[in-house]
């Protein structure tokens, strides 16, 4: 069985290395937001702590003692796969390493699922401040994000993020406040390829694959511990040779899932294209 569309890397002296289609490596969202991991069974259970009240009391009398409440919020795992086949005489026709590019591509392909699950639980957000029919305006989203977190109560303790689509990120930098090194200076980020800028007590980031309102893309602004990613099984992959097709199987998996844990905390906007 023949990798498909090998024949389009048929060629004999014109190319030496594969060339991967430009794709998101890895997650962006996974060290972004709450991870339990080892989780064993199918799902696993993540905490809501209430808040505790103050009061005053009297000489010599009790300090003021309450129930603080705990509301697990369930987090089913999924098992996820993905897998090539390489065919043994293709590899004999072809100069670059294919099952190589295709091992990235794999770890490509599960670090996309992996913010894909992760952005579906944060788009089941009903946070009052959510902007779900409202025009992007630049100079006055972030602001009024940052109003809606405080009013909210949400820390502002260096776990804020905010990942925006491309074409925000493009309005975002016609902010000399925002894009001018010398009001905030980039910063690497958890992933290769992309630099992020911390404004307004937020790491913004832009993001590709976000959700859509349509043909819109949605940008979301969240604490990290507002969003579980429980893990039975993190990222693997390995090849194995399969006689009766005379390829080899190039294959990853992961067990995992993640859940909105406290919507107070995550606020999604609507990018408005037209």
């Amino acid at each position: 069985m023949a990798f498909p569309d090998i024949d389009d890397a048929f060629v004999k002296q014109f190319e030496s290395e594969a060339h991967i289609e430009y794709q998101q490596m890895g997650s962006k969202m996974r060290n972004t937001v709450r991870t339990k991991a080892g989780v064993t069974g199918e799902s696993t259970t993540f905490q809501v702590i209430g808040n505790a009240v103050a009061g005053t009391k009297s000489r010599n009398g009790d300090i003021p003692v309450q129930d603080v409440s705990h509301a697990p919020v369930e987090c089913t795992l999924q098992d996820r796969y993905a897998g090539i086949y390489v065919d043994d005489l293709d590899e004999l026709k072809i100069q670059h390493d294919e099952r190589g590019a295709q091992a990235t591509n794999l770890a490509s392909a599960m670090g996309r699922d992996t913010d894909d699950i992760i952005l579906t639980a944060m788009d089941a957000s009903a946070n009052s401040a959510n902007a779900t029919n409202s025009v992007w305006t630049a100079a006055a989203a972030p602001i009024a994000i940052m109003e809606a977190m405080g009013n909210n109560s949400i820390p502002f303790d260096g776990k804020l993020y905010a990942a925006v689509p491309w074409e925000a990120w493009g309005d975002l930098m016609d902010i000399d406040e925002f894009s001018n090194a010398d009001y905030v200076p980039s910063e690497k980020l958890w992933f290769e390829g992309v630099t992020a800028k911390n404004w307004l007590g937020f790491h913004w980031f832009p993001h590709e694959n976000l959700p859509k309102n349509g043909v819109d893309p949605k940008a979301f602004f969240y604490h990290a511990s507002s969003t579980g990613h429980a893990l039975g099984k993190d990222f693997s992959s390995r090849i194995d040779y399969v006689p009766t097709k005379a390829s080899n199987l190039i294959q990853a998996c992961m067990s995992h899932g993640s859940v909105l844990i406290d919507d107070t905390g995550c606020i999604e906007i609507i990018y408005d294209l037209a």
